[in-house]
């Protein structure tokens, strides 16, 4: 096993990897090299985890499950990246901040009188998230509370990429584990540069992000994949990487599922506890959708980019984003000075002029954020299977393009699938890498929240009506 420490990185075919390092460090100090033991490793990123998670199996030689012992506080340094990259592109390095061991998942004997073991293991900060409680209050920015958490909390020394987000906070946290106050002001923020509400808190190979989807969808396109015969490219195995292996399509949203959640339309109330006042916002995905961030044009406002519903009626003239199936409740109370007048001000400035304090003024992203994220998880999804690369993570933005079917060609005889074309969101990625076939793939999930052009619509509801009233029916026993 240990030719893939040892054999060159020029690339001979796609998804070949180069392994620097595998070493296993036991709770007593003692480090083992596992580089010519290790048959597979897998790690997950998702863009709604905190933490890299994984598994590895061993090819165990030596009892290590006894010698060591595994009891789930041991330690793995390791490095590698795919063949044919450029120095230091793409480099999964653990070599400095270590993957703990959480726990020996399972212990299987071998024919020849050696054992397989399956490690499950994480990045640090997942451990620790456990053993820490935030007892105290903090105050500005939640994009600066993030970075104090993360440096002086959790102590995580890693790149973090962090979009400043708006409003001066006064907040406590009692008794919070750190990923429990990041993962609330997440849902809370707002970012500074757009007014997004849609940040996410995870982390990749990169480090952490701490970032709204509109930075993602703003990112140029990572990659191209498209369907062929895997192995048609054999002789120019770059080209070859762009191959889906395989798919799955998972369909183009739920309707019925959309309404009862809100991401149409909602209806928010907010109520001032001190006036006793109350105020409505009404959100109409339709209507705000030119007004949000999505992934087909990003922030290039040169490309169009259409919703995921057609704007037919579905009863009278009203469309499927006119009805408010979903009803928020909010109390909120603005600044009251220090004679007790009771003010309309969302900001407050201190003798300098500096902003002390902003409202959280939640009629402005509450709505949308929901409406957002189920898009997110309800729109145009897929999963494909590639042959491995180390440059992409999870938040990347990626092109994939689904022939269509040639056996129903439509007027404008396009070439790839209406819905499963051009620019898709990265939301979750599997990375396998299998030592004895020497062998690096991937299954990405991939999701998209607009089009590139406009699905057709009808100025009149198709929905037909009967004229009668069925009959009623309400006896149902013998006399």
């Amino acid at each position: 096993m240990a030719e893939a420490a040892t054999s060159g990185e020029k690339i001979q075919k796609a998804g070949d990897f180069h392994a620097e390092k595998i070493e296993f460090i036991t709770s007593t100090g003692l480090s083992i090299d596992l580089l010519g033991n290790v048959l597979h490793i897998t790690f997950f990123e998702d863009i709604q985890s905190g933490a890299i998670t994984g598994n590895c199996i061993i090819n165990d030689v030596v009892n290590l499950a006894v010698i060591g012992p595994v009891i789930g506080q041991e330690y793995i340094r390791l490095k590698l990246r795919s063949n044919g990259l450029k120095e230091q592109e793409g480099v999964i390095d653990f070599t400095e901040h270590m993957l703990l061991v959480n726990s020996l998942q399972l212990k299987e004997q071998g024919a020849n009188g050696n054992q397989f073991l399956i490690l499950e293991f994480s990045t640090s900060e997942l451990q620790k998230d456990q053993r820490i409680r935030i007892n105290q209050s903090y105050s500005g920015t939640f994009s600066e509370i993030f970075k104090k958490i993360m440096r002086s909390q959790l102590n995580s020394k890693k790149k973090l990429y962090v979009e400043p987000t708006r409003g001066n906070k006064k907040i406590v946290f009692p008794n919070f584990s750190p990923f429990e106050a990041i993962n609330y002001m997440k849902r809370n923020s707002v970012s500074a540069h757009d007014g997004s509400p849609t940040y996410m808190f995870f982390e990749d190979f990169k480090g952490y992000h701490f970032r709204s989807l509109s930075t993602m969808y703003s990112e140029p396109t990572s990659f191209t994949y498209t369907t062929s015969v895997p192995g048609s490219n054999i002789n120019d195995p770059f080209t070859d990487m762009r191959t889906v292996i395989d798919y799955n399509t998972h369909g183009v949203g739920d309707s019925l599922a959309a309404q009862r959640l809100g991401s149409y339309g909602s209806e928010l109330i907010t109520y001032d506890t001190y006036t006793r006042r109350f105020k409505t916002t009404t959100y109409n995905y339709l209507d705000n959708f030119k007004n949000e961030t999505h992934i087909t044009a990003g922030r290039d406002k040169n490309i169009d980019e259409f919703p995921l519903i057609s704007s037919t009626p579905v009863q009278d003239r009203s469309r499927l984003s006119d009805f408010s199936a979903r009803r928020y409740l909010v109390p909120h109370a603005n600044f009251v000075d220090d004679d007790g007048n009771y003010t309309d001000l969302t900001v407050v400035f201190d003798e300098q002029g500096k902003p002390v304090y902003h409202s959280p003024q939640t009629e402005t992203w509450l709505q949308k954020r929901q409406s957002q994220l189920l898009q997110l998880e309800r729109g145009i999804t897929c999963t494909i299977q590639t042959n491995g690369n180390t440059l992409l993570d999870c938040g990347d933005i990626v092109e994939f393009n689904l022939p269509s079917n040639t056996s129903a060609k439509t007027e404008k005889k396009e070439k790839y699938d209406f819905f499963y074309r051009g620019r898709f969101l990265i939301k979750s990625i599997r990375q396998d890498f299998d030592f004895a076939k020497k062998k690096h793939e991937s299954i990405m999930s991939l999701v998209k929240d607009s089009l590139p052009s406009e699905i057709a619509s009808s100025a009149e509801s198709l929905e037909t009506e009967p004229e009668k009233d069925g009959v009623i029916i309400e006896e149902f026993y013998d006399a």
